[in-house]
């Protein structure tokens, strides 16, 4: 209390001492207008000085706006050229059904009711066809639509928290029309629409009763590829295959841009003349892929085939170039439809998510490890008996009950079980986990699709020596399409193992290249000379073993049967009425071009019927036979020439390129 007192008295003296009317009613006045000069010149210095950025942001903000803008993605192309995914100009449009009056007579000009443009016509002495023709842009606008807005009169939107609704509704997207006719024919129902109500556009808060945007939408003209391309949301984001990948990466995107314009009282931005160009510069680029969309084709085409013969739970096939890791086509069966998406299959690439029991195609890599080892040669000797006891165990040979000697080449040959079990004994569990992981198994290959699985394989230590002994053929291990294949390729390329890829190469839009992706050697798993022997082991399964089916005339081809049992978790063991089948090969095999695997997953045939060589090989020969027939690839077994008396006449080449003198013959 003291203290207010003797505020009061110090501001009474002042007064006193101050004041120049002998008036106190002037005094007063004095005083007060002094104070408020001292408050408003202090407010004046504030703003101008201390808080001078703050405000003159804040003006800004009233009367200048930003616009994001995201440019178009870039289109996705095949190594040919082939547009597999483009962005196509859209229209959308909307109509303000809370601003329209005359709902009844708005509806009849957008449906191009007759009697309401001959009304029209008579006024404007417009041909009622003209008019019709104008207005085509809104053809594909049904009734229900038109109700549907109508019904829902407003948008309803969140802004600072607060739910506004916005006399604004969709009423047709994406349409493939072009933006000078959909304008035009805007105008025309907009001019029909007052004309004919006589209600005044000026004064309607929001006079573009109906109206459109451009956006983009996605399209995939050649039709294939799905479960690599992907697709995309209403919305243009990237939801499976490259179309996320490559979104993620940024490589089709463009830059999203911000660009300043002026803003009216209704908030609307209005943008430079300059802004178009800036915004044309910023497109998204191009991506070409490894894919060839005739290779494409045909692997989808074959297994299509297949798939709607044999009804299997999926089929899987990846064609590649074991010599830089390039993928030139990969397919899963039944695949999504871009053609027919209402009754197509998944967009999953379960060749590289899908992991599954291979069975047999794993021997090779088992021999190959040895060789490269230098624990065995191709013609080492191994005796084979009818049943050999690993464990509690009691594994079969593939010779029924006969107890035989096979070179190690043979028991690829003839997919011995018990040899193989041998060499993988010789080698030991932590050199053949090692070699297996060299080759790419338990581990992501690291191609370009979102959810590659890395398949299983456990740690060697965890091994009991039943599972090591089951591990040499392919059971107790999980592996994709895709890794056999690189895997595969390794094994026959010269010993190196390549990254598989998808990407080829990013692009302007004049296609010029802007970034080349390389072929990555990640490891060298095997020297040239045990690879190059390999090649001969694998060429004597379609020479006389497991996979003749897929024998060529002008051809050497290479590779390995793998039929596999699948596990029935209701009756706890091995299911032989179920089975994995696959085919996993190269061609031509003196020098390998291309490497393919086929697997098929649980087929419905008959029992007598349930082998790879039954199953899978038949595919992949219909494959591999167009592939070359496709690419025009030079014969590697036989020559031909034109003879002395002009007749076509044909030699054999690469006559050693085979193994001669087996000492098991194939009877059994």
């Amino acid at each position: 209390m003291k203290l207010l007192f003797y505020i009061k008295e110090a501001i009474l003296r002042v007064y006193v001492f101050v004041k120049p009317f002998k008036d106190e009613r002037l005094n007063l006045f004095f005083l007060m207008s002094i104070l408020l000069v001292l408050i408003y010149s202090y407010r004046i210095f504030d703003l101008s000085y201390f808080k001078k950025d703050y405000w003159i942001e804040k003006v800004k903000n009233q009367f200048a706006g930003i616009i994001k803008l995201s440019p178009p993605k870039g289109s996705i192309l095949d190594r040919n050229g082939t547009v597999l995914a483009a962005s196509e100009k859209v229209i959308s449009f909307y109509v303000r059904p809370s601003e329209v009056r005359d709902w009844s007579l708005f509806k009849s000009i957008i449906l191009r009711d007759g009697s309401v443009l001959k009304e029209y016509s008579q006024q404007k002495k417009v041909p009622v066809e003209k008019l019709k023709e104008l207005l085509s842009p809104f053809s594909s606008i049904t009734e229900e639509d038109l109700d549907r807005a109508y019904t829902k009169k407003f948008t309803i939107v969140e802004r600072s928290g607060r739910e506004i609704k916005v006399p604004f509704v969709w009423l047709k997207k994406r349409l493939s029309l072009g933006v000078e006719e959909s304008s035009t024919a805007v105008k025309v129902a907009l001019k029909i629409y007052y004309t004919l109500s006589g209600e005044n556009r000026f004064r309607k808060r929001y006079p573009d009763l109906i109206g459109f945007t451009t956006e983009y939408k996605r399209v995939y003209p050649y039709a294939v590829g799905s479960t690599v391309v992907g697709i995309t949301s209403p919305f243009g984001e990237g939801l499976t295959g490259l179309e996320r990948y490559l979104e993620k990466k940024g490589l089709i995107t463009g830059k999203t841009i911000e660009v300043c314009g002026s803003k009216d009282a209704r908030g609307k931005v209005y943008l430079g003349t300059d802004a178009t160009v800036f915004v044309t510069r910023e497109k998204g680029r191009n991506v070409e892929l490894t894919i060839d969309g005739n290779l494409q084709y045909i692997v989808e085409k074959t297994i299509s085939e297949y798939g709607e013969k044999w009804h299997p739970e999926f089929i899987n096939a990846v064609l590649m170039n074991p010599n830089t890791g390039e993928i030139l086509a990969a397919a899963s069966w039944p695949f999504f439809n871009y053609d027919d998406p209402e009754n197509g299959g998944p967009l999953t690439p379960r060749y590289a998510v899908a992991p599954y029991e291979p069975g047999s195609v794993m021997k090779p890599f088992v021999l190959a490890a040895a060789l490269n080892e230098k624990l065995i040669t191709p013609n080492t000797v191994f005796f084979c008996p009818a049943h050999y006891k690993v464990g509690n165990k009691v594994f079969k040979n593939e010779f029924h009950g006969r107890d035989v000697k096979l070179r190690a080449w043979e028991i690829i040959e003839y997919s011995d079980n018990v040899g193989i079990i041998q060499v993988a004994q010789l080698l030991g569990k932590k050199k053949l986990y090692n070699y297996y992981r060299a080759f790419g198994f338990g581990q992501k290959t690291g191609v370009e699709l979102p959810g590659e699985s890395p398949g299983i394989l456990h740690f060697w230590k965890k091994w009991r020596d039943v599972d090591f002994a089951t591990l040499a053929f392919g059971h107790n291990i999980s592996v994709t399409t895709l890794q056999l294949a690189a895997a595969y390729s390794a094994l026959v390329n010269g010993g190196i193992y390549y990254k598989p890829t998808f990407l080829k190469a990013v692009l302007d839009d004049k296609g010029r290249i802007i970034r080349k992706f390389t072929p990555v050697a990640e490891r060298r798993v095997l020297s040239e000379k045990v690879s190059k022997e390999m090649r001969r082991i694998l060429t004597m399964v379609v020479e006389g073993g497991t996979g003749t089916a897929t024998k060529f005339v002008n051809f050497y081809v290479g590779g390995k049967t793998g039929t596999a049992q699948r596990w029935n978790p209701k009756l706890h063991a091995y299911d032989r009425t179920k089975i994995n089948a696959t085919f996993a090969g190269a061609f031509p095999m003196t020098d390998p071009k291309y490497v393919l695997v086929v697997s098929v997953v649980d087929p419905k045939v008959p029992k007598n019927m349930l082998w790879a060589s039954d199953i899978a090989v038949p595919i992949f020969r219909d494959i591999a036979e167009r592939v070359i027939l496709y690419e025009r690839t030079a014969p590697d077994r036989k020559e031909y020439f034109i003879d002395k008396n002009g007749c076509i006449e044909s030699r054999d080449i690469n006559q050693d390129f085979t193994f001669k003198n087996g000492l098991q013959q194939k009877k059994k």
